[in-house]
């Protein structure tokens, strides 16, 4: 990272045997991957969960199963702690074993959670599953986009790393859709059938030539770059530059290496950046969009609300892979907090000016029943219902209804995109671009373990902060963060864009 010297053969290489490559190195990004599909599930699959409970809250067996809120917290949360043991193992094996079988390894553990979930008969069974899923979570945060990053040109680094979180969020958005048809078991059950698939398709893959260079393995590595980097490619000057970034630490590979303080100031930025990442309501949004359609008490369906949120993710994601190697790092970290922080403020604003206190109100229909039912039958009331339900649909204050309706879910959409096209996913393609190749695996795994437990906070602490805070009171510390973070990033965080990842 700490050069920014180009490669020759990108001044003399043809256009269209450079595309053929960036295509090459695309699809094996796509390959390795798969697994982001899968954990894109697992991260969402508590919007599913959620959504079934207030329609039929019954298991794959038929008995009925029940969450006080706490523990609907502590099933999107308890992943996070799965995460630690999986960042912490992620650090050895990608060190020791190699990028492409750690990728392998990573799926295992989500495979045993997906069938205890599938088979869960009471919510123990759903929240050990959980802590399962969170281990291959942690593992593929880590394995995946050291892997992605040392495969690619330097000039597209940025939007390969990008490529597994718009199959994350296609992951995410799949387990929406698939929760419209189909009960949350048979979700999790196509989400462990996804790893299995990953598990066979890995290890055709070319292993980082990074990681051979860093076993002397130069031949080998060489071969791959000459593959991945084409005839026009100076590959032995690469590897040379290789061996010449991990000289320095050649012989300490381990954690005690990161004591050092150049390493220790990475890390304290990167926590920074994981705060505001935390703190600005991004996993929140994408784990929680549900319970938080339903505390605006909006009179849509909210499972096609749901899609609508997530759905924004993807876009945003999408948008981020075209554009991250050519605005920068920074760049799209300040437009993505400036657009959370700007509906944020929109939302918790227009929520205390009209009185939205977060709960479900009770429908105008629902009074009307009230009164009725005190001198009518149930057939007169219904009828009389609905003359009545027709009256104040045609009043003048239905177009203030409208607004109700459709302002607060038009700011979670466009906060959805903010949280995408940038502080969501580039805390995870800034990690492995802030530290040599030698110790990259474990400079990752701190970082990623201490955003993992601020995820775990925020997400526990969700239903606590929203009532002592109150919803508009939330979206408006959402925005304070947000604000905290533009100013942090831009006198803290330099651009690594195009740099190269030794």
């Amino acid at each position: 990272m700490e050069s920014s010297v180009e490669e020759p053969m990108q001044a003399k290489e043809p256009t269209g045997s450079r595309r053929i490559r960036y295509a090459k190195q695309c699809l094996i990004v796509l390959t390795a991957g798969l697994v982001s599909v899968s954990s894109g599930m697992i991260q969402l699959w508590p919007n599913v969960l959620a959504s079934h409970l207030v329609e039929s809250n019954t298991t794959i067996f038929g008995n009925e199963i029940s969450f006080l809120p706490w523990q609907l917290d502590l099933v999107a949360s308890v992943t996070q702690i799965g995460s630690l043991v999986g960042f912490l193992s992620a650090g050895y094996l990608v060190s020791r074993v190699g990028r492409r079988w750690s990728l392998v390894i990573t799926a295992i553990p989500g495979v045993f959670g997906a069938v205890l979930i599938t088979l869960a008969v009471n919510n123990s069974m759903i929240i050990v599953g959980r802590f399962l899923d969170g281990i291959t979570n942690g593992m593929m945060n880590v394995a995946l986009f050291i892997y992605a990053a040392e495969i690619s040109d330097p000039k597209i680094r940025g939007s390969m790393c990008m490529l597994s979180h718009i199959l994350m969020q296609s992951g995410g958005l799949m387990a929406i859709a698939l929760g419209v048809v189909m009960s949350w078991y048979y979700v999790a059950l196509i989400c462990g059938c996804i790893l299995v698939v990953h598990c066979l398709l890995v290890p055709t893959l070319n292993e980082s030539p990074s990681f051979l260079a860093i076993k002397n393995k130069d031949d080998e590595a060489l071969d791959i770059l000459r593959k991945l980097r084409g005839s026009y490619a100076d590959v032995k000057e690469e590897l040379a530059y290789l061996h010449q970034q991990n000289q320095s630490n050649s012989k300490r590979q381990g954690f005690g290496v990161l004591l050092k303080r150049e390493h220790l100031k990475k890390i304290a930025l990167m926590s920074g950046i994981f705060f505001v990442h935390n703190f600005c309501g991004t996993q929140i949004l994408r784990v929680n969009a549900t319970r938080q359609l339903q505390n605006l008490g909006l009179d849509l369906d909210q499972k096609m609300t749901t899609i609508l949120v997530i759905g924004l993710f993807f876009l945003g994601n999408f948008f981020m892979t075209i554009v991250l190697d050519k605005l920068g790092r920074r760049r799209c970290f300040i437009a993505s907090l400036t657009l959370v922080a700007v509906s944020y403020i929109t939302l918790g604003s227009f929520m205390i000016s009209t009185g939205i206190n977060g709960t479900s109100p009770a429908p105008v229909e629902t009074t009307i029943n009230e009164t009725l039912s005190s001198g009518f039958n149930e057939t007169l009331s219904s009828g009389f219902n609905e003359t009545l339900t027709a009256t104040v649909t045609e009043s003048p204050a239905s177009s203030s209804m409208e607004v109700r309706e459709w302002l607060p879910l038009l700011c979670l959409m466009v906060a959805g995109f903010g949280h995408a096209m940038g502080i969501g996913p580039l805390v995870w393609v800034l990690s492995p671009e802030m530290f040599p190749t030698n110790i990259r695996s474990q400079g990752t795994g701190i970082c990623t373990m201490i955003g993992s437990l601020q995820t775990f906070a925020v997400l526990q602490l969700y239903s606590v902060m929203s009532t002592s805070l109150t919803p508009a009171g939330l979206y408006l510390f959402f925005a304070g963060v947000s604000i905290f973070g533009i100013i942090f990033i831009y006198f803290f965080l330099k651009e690594t864009s195009g740099s190269r990842v030794g």
